[in-house]
């Protein structure tokens, strides 16, 4: 795995309620993909916001209907 958000003192919290079904799914993706939830939700949030490269592999869609 990467690195973590890159300066945890002026990092920010959010909390997201997803559905079972939905968090097992986001679970599945990450560790397909080698990363963690954090990592996959915050270069999302970056790639679709338009903010900086992150140099992180950024989500290009859901797994989750894969078999």
């Amino acid at each position: 795995m990467g690195q973590e958000t890159r300066d945890t003192e002026s990092a920010r919290t959010i909390s997201v309620r997803l559905t079972p079904e939905t968090h097992k799914a986001l679970r599945i993706n990450v560790a397909e993909e080698d990363t963690s939830i954090q990592q996959w939700v915050e270069a999302l949030l970056e790639r679709k916001l338009g903010i900086r490269d992150t140099g992180k592999r950024a989500p290009e869609g859901s797994k989750s209907g894969k078999k």
